[in-house]
């Protein structure tokens, strides 16, 4: 993924030193954010080189007395420097999706497209993942699952990140669905008739089919979050919707009943909607695992839960809680954190030995961006999602455009959606969804700062 990204960004440049290509209205509005993205990867750099153990003490007494103890003289601000060194390229990489997304995405017609390729990239992960569950093949990254039997992961390894995945897809379909609503209505039912044919022939049939695909696959994941974290954001990214449009009419009456309705009431429970209440009520949140309480459980590879392997069966998931050991890491170094990509060395340095297993990552990203980076750089980059929220706001409140206004519907549901979800789980760790949701954060600034024509401002 690096690779392709840096390739991307040296051909823009090279455009750019021609004249083949310009630097956008979009990027010049997102310079904050860039700001951010800059600071912290410039601070995740500086984390991996070794610096005099009297630096190091003056902003992180803590590390420096670990490397004292080491008997060394020089310290770094990180545990372990070449995972920092890995965390630093995948920043930068992402820096560079957001600022090629908002550079080469320059037309409504590019946004439409944008939006169709996630679409398309989630329904063929649906498909892949629900027909491997359905057919009992098991298969995984195009070889046989080691982990997750019973339940569609898609060429994910974990359910949960599929879950989160599907769910920022979903958005983007529901943001195309938006920009489709007409306000105009028939004048006979010779019109109406006329319009329904001309729609059942049109891609919102096909766009609606890709959704419920979704929507089946999120189910058959049996993620409880995942399921939680998209069906709240869609409730309480349409009320927002409403809200600021200020008005309510017949097509996004019938548009989010339809989704809530007819994906969550009909379709979602042939699929087993069910299994995921019963997985809900069935919970425990422990400070300590019991493993007698689980049937032929095993601990599954990165990944601190306990899962039968005997699923769809109902299973009571025993979590371990290290949030509170979390939180006091934080505490030893608000500053500079333990070094991006530290987690799960940072976790049994710190923690009492009262509770066994290997934890990777914290299963809340909430926690571990601060753990790792500190808590400036944790905020700069809270700001700048806050500040595109408040970008596909203004789109939605402002845009004449509904493609623009349903792509900040898109960015707003999209990022709540995998927010939520990141609060028990770790799905910005993992690249794929990294990267979705900085073109998330992307799409945002598009729809506010987009420029259209004056032919393309009511399509």
């Amino acid at each position: 993924m690096q690779l392709l990204v840096f390739g991307t960004a040296l051909v823009w440049v090279v455009g750019f030193v021609f004249g083949k290509v310009q630097v956008t209205l979009a990027l010049r509005k997102a310079i904050p954010v860039c700001g951010a993205f800059v600071f912290v990867a410039g601070w995740v750099f500086a984390q991996q080189f070794a610096l005099p153990l009297s630096t190091v003490d003056s902003l992180a007494p803590g590390m420096a007395t670990l490397y004292e103890a080491a008997g060394v003289s020089t310290a770094y601000f990180s545990l372990d420097a070449f995972q920092t060194h890995s965390a630093f390229l995948q920043t930068l990489a992402l820096l560079l999706i957001f600022t090629l997304t908002l550079l080469t995405v320059n037309s409504t017609d590019r946004l439409r497209w944008l939006l169709w390729c996630a679409v398309i990239g989630g329904t063929f992960q649906a498909l892949y993942g629900a027909l491997s569950t359905l057919s009992g093949l098991e298969i995984g990254f195009f070889v046989d699952k080691s982990s997750g039997k019973g339940v569609a992961t898609g060429t994910f390894v974990n359910r949960n990140h599929l879950a989160g995945y599907l769910e920022m897809c979903l958005a983007m379909g529901v943001g195309l669905l938006i920009a489709q609503l007409s306000n105009q209505r028939a004048a006979d039912w010779w019109e109406w008739l006329r319009n329904t044919l001309t729609t059942l022939m049109s891609s919102k049939v096909l766009l609606r089919v890709c959704l419920a695909i979704m929507v089946v696959a999120v189910v058959l994941t049996r993620s409880r979050m995942g399921n939680t974290a998209f069906f709240s954001s869609l409730m309480l990214t349409g009320l927002v919707y409403v809200i600021l449009k200020r008005k309510l009419s017949r097509g996004v009456v019938i548009l989010f009943a339809s989704l809530i309705l007819i994906d969550t009431l009909i379709v979602s429970n042939w699929f087993g909607l069910d299994k995921v209440v019963e997985r809900i009520e069935s919970s425990v949140v422990m400070s300590q695992p019991v493993t007698s309480e689980v049937t032929s459980s095993q601990p599954q590879a990165g990944n601190g839960n306990l899962q039968s392997s005997s699923a769809p069966v109902t299973i009571l998931d025993v979590r371990t809680d290290v949030n509170p050991v979390s939180v006091q890491i934080i505490k030893n170094n608000p500053l500079t954190g333990t070094g991006a990509g530290t987690f799960y060395t940072a976790l049994p340095m710190n923690h009492d030995g009262s509770w066994q297993g290997f934890f990777d990552f914290a299963h809340n990203d909430f926690l571990q961006f601060p753990l790792e980076l500190g808590m400036p750089a944790f905020l700069l980059l809270a700001i700048a999602v806050i500040w595109c929220f408040i970008q596909a706001l203004q789109a939605i409140r402002l845009r004449r455009n509904n493609l623009c206004a349903g792509a900040g519907f898109a960015s707003i549901m999209g990022m709540l959606a995998i927010m939520i979800h990141s609060s028990v789980d770790f799905n910005l760790q993992i690249p794929a969804n990294a990267a979705y949701f900085v073109v998330l954060m992307a799409i945002s600034v598009l729809s506010r700062q987009l420029p259209v024509t004056r032919k393309q401002s009511h399509d």
